[in-house]
């Protein structure tokens, strides 16, 4: 990453980074329209703009799904089409296949842009659309990385809860996240989110069958629902994510104009005390 430097004459250093302007640029500028899907409401601006595949990427795949596929600014942030999808033209939204054969692992990584961050406030932080069968979703967990950490944190399952039906064949569950579930603090800051497959053999520590993985309990497929998840449920069909707050630049607008001032000011100091001699 290119950074420049500012030295005024009382020996203060000012390091910008081009990084951090442009993403200040580019979320004041950002405009988005509001979906209300599945009992959740987002800004399309909201939704992840990058992704790449981890693990598993012969068991991967996009497909059509009719996802709000009507919405150009959600359409062409559909998963899918993030993930390299090759079927650019589409005039489908695009879900993608973690898990194919319901038994191997498959890992995707997503975040909102280089220099970007989403803040844990209170409540709900982000919701994650997943494409099942009629009434039948599909098992998922989620780990994230904080800003500034080597690693994400572990994987946590959670039911699903709120739906969107999709056609007579397809719902798109609604799965909310609670950032601080993973022990953050409330203001702490994620980079990006890892979404893997559940499979067969996997537990959680939850007795109420949700909680992170490792655990000692089945998995259960919703609140209330005393149910394992049937073999032919671990393909999950990754459709959508979104922040339910508006991203930031990982270095706060307020704090990067500050630094914009104080250059500029030392820029003005300067030409002032070359006149002088």
């Amino acid at each position: 990453m290119r950074s420049f430097a500012i030295k005024n004459y009382y020996g203060i250093s000012l390091s910008l980074s081009a990084l951090s302007v442009t993403a200040l640029i580019n979320a004041g500028s950002a405009k988005a329209a509001t979906f209300s899907v599945g009992g959740y409401t987002w800004d399309s601006a909201n939704a992840v703009t990058t992704g790449k595949i981890i693990q598993g990427q012969e068991q991967t795949e996009p497909f059509d799904t009719p996802f709000l596929s009507t919405e150009l600014e959600v359409r062409d942030r559909t998963i899918g089409k993030l993930l390299g999808d090759s079927q650019v033209g589409s005039s489908e939204s695009r879900s993608f296949s973690l898990g194919k054969d319901n038994s191997t692992l498959s890992i995707i990584e997503l975040g909102w842009g280089s220099g970007m961050s989403l803040t844990n406030e209170d409540g709900k932080d982000l919701v994650i659309y997943e494409t099942g069968g009629f009434g039948e979703p599909e098992a998922f967990a989620l780990a994230v990385k904080k800003v500034g950490a080597n690693d994400f944190t572990d994987y946590l399952y959670e039911f699903s809860s709120g739906s969107y039906q999709g056609d007579a064949n397809t719902t798109h569950f609604a799965t909310a996240i609670d950032l601080s579930s993973f022990g953050l603090n409330l203001g702490d800051k994620i980079e990006s989110i890892r979404i893997r497959n559940l499979i067969p053999s996997d537990t959680v520590t939850g007795q109420d069958g949700r909680g992170f993985l490792d655990g000692q309990y089945q998995p259960q497929v919703g609140p209330g629902i005393n149910q394992n998840y049937a073999i032919g449920k671990f393909d999950p069909d990754i459709t959508f994510v979104a922040g339910l707050h508006k991203p930031k630049p990982v270095s706060e607008p307020g704090a990067t104009l500050g630094l914009l001032a104080l250059g500029a000011f030392g820029i003005s100091y300067l030409g002032k005390r070359k006149q002088l001699h």
